[in-house]
């Protein structure tokens, strides 16, 4: 049962994400910790507000008789969470109406009144998803997605987007109450409740990039972009203790974070366009670049609403940059892996094109240009695209 403190936490996060620029996944359990609600009840609200904002904020105007800018932000989130509450309608009608009455009692008392006439409009009205765009879709990716995909595919990317996204695990050994993914050694998926402690947490997309470097043991290899180490701690297994790890990334405060999550890799702060390191010294490189992670919607969906033309153009020549210098210090016959959280082809397809890339195999998703697709529509990962280049 949703209680009061589980929507004033939500319609906080809510707002410190439109307003302030905040990540839902951090705000949703720092807002769900302040006011002792229980955290996963927080972030499904949060969540189900930001999967479908310009729907849900159209409604709210249209049942309030005014536009959002006359209404309270505090107000307006709070109406914001109970519309989508409404939306999904897993609750019946009245209790939806009454909590959120209840949570305005706490938050804006003089107030009630009016979130309550709105809150029973739309109880009586709720929101109806009639189009891509009701979800937040960015119209300038959408129509790039539909140049290389199948219009039928880019619709089940952008509504699995909006799904609820599943707990992956890594491990090489089987974990009780997780499932194998097919085609992704050591990726796993947890079937309910808390995963157990000391079990790495990793999308199985995360997973399938440190496979496909394919490292030996004792290699030296450089993950560029590696904080916050996830990957990181992957490459380090599969080198062993006779080879190396280097962890490059260029802002210092997540390194220093990063190294004390992962300490058996040597962490360099440093900017991967102009690596510093001398030509043909890495056995592989992993280059985890920097992008739009539009792919991981389903755990962020508030990418859609900050993610810009101009910001894309200006990653992709940051990708391309460390791609290049990727391919500049690994050692003949040495390997170099590109993978980007996102899918929109300025940072996919056009990076590695006439590089001499090849997709890696076995993979649960589809052939994109000259590397591989992943993506929730196409199978159990966030979207993410993989290519190997062999020197």
């Amino acid at each position: 049962m949703t209680r009061k403190e589980e929507r004033l936490a939500a319609a906080r996060a809510v707002g410190r994400v439109i307003r302030s620029g905040a990540w839902s996944n951090v705000v949703s359990r720092t807002e769900a910790a302040s006011l002792g609600a229980e955290p996963t009840i927080v972030q499904a609200l949060v969540l189900a507000v930001l999967r479908h904002r310009p729907l849900l904020d159209r409604e709210v105007e249209r049942h309030a008789g005014r536009s959002l800018d006359r209404i309270d932000p505090v107000v307006c989130d709070l109406l914001r969470v109970g519309a989508a509450e409404a939306m999904e309608g897993r609750m019946p009608a009245p209790l939806i109406v009454d909590g959120i009455v209840h949570a305005a009692r706490a938050a804006a008392p003089r107030a009630v009144g009016f979130v309550n006439a709105v809150m029973r409009r739309l109880a009586e009205d709720p929101p109806v998803m009639t189009g891509p765009g009701d979800g937040g879709v960015p119209e300038f990716v959408d129509q790039a997605l539909r140049h290389v995909l199948e219009g039928e595919a880019v619709d089940a990317f952008w509504e699995a987007s909006r799904s609820p996204a599943p707990v992956g695990l890594r491990s090489g050994e089987g974990v009780e109450g997780a499932d194998a993914v097919e085609g992704i050694p050591s990726a796993w998926l947890w079937r309910e409740g808390a995963p157990p402690p000391g079990v790495a947490i990793q999308d199985p997309a995360s997973v399938a990039v440190g496979n496909a470097l394919d490292a030996r043991p004792g290699w030296q290899l450089l993950d560029m972009g590696a904080a916050p180490g996830g990957k990181t701690a992957h490459l380090i297994e599969q080198v062993g203790p006779e080879g190396r790890v280097v962890a490059l990334d260029r802002h210092r405060r997540r390194v220093e974070t990063a190294s004390r999550r992962v300490p058996g890799a040597l962490w360099v702060v440093g900017d991967g366009t102009r690596a510093p390191f001398v030509e043909s010294h890495f056995d592989a490189v992993l280059v985890d670049a920097p992008c739009t992670g539009l792919g991981t919607l389903r755990r962020r969906p508030e990418l859609s609403e900050r993610v810009t033309p101009d910001e894309m153009a200006r990653l992709a020549a940051i990708q391309r940059a460390m791609l290049d210098e990727a391919l500049r210090i690994v050692r003949p016959g040495g390997r170099v892996v590109y993978s980007v959280c996102t899918i929109t082809p300025a940072e996919t397809i056009d990076v590695v094109a006439g590089l001499g890339a090849r997709a890696p195999e076995g993979l649960p998703g589809v052939p994109y240009g000259d590397g591989w697709l992943m993506a929730p529509h196409l199978g159990p990962t966030d979207g993410m695209f993989v290519a190997v280049f062999e020197r």
